[in-house]
């Protein structure tokens, strides 16, 4: 399957209950990082996107997630 074309969509149950934790701890801690840094809103921006493009289904990263899986089952 091709995970950039992949169609999955989280369940009602998912959405509501672990994804909007999740966000709600991210951004919480985001909060706090420019709290402890002063850092600026850019700074801020560029780091998430470091972290995103560990998350592309083309980065090693994923690859190396995505094969660790696929060995495991």
């Amino acid at each position: 399957m091709n995970p950039i074309s992949s169609s999955w969509t989280p369940s009602h149950e998912e959405n509501y209950g672990i994804i909007t934790e999740t966000y709600e701890l991210i951004n919480a801690k985001l909060h706090y990082l420019k709290a402890k840094t002063d850092c600026p809103d850019e700074f801020i921006y560029k780091f998430v996107g470091s972290i995103q493009k560990e998350w592309h289904p083309s980065s090693c990263q994923s690859i190396a997630r995505t094969s660790k899986n696929d060995f495991q089952n």
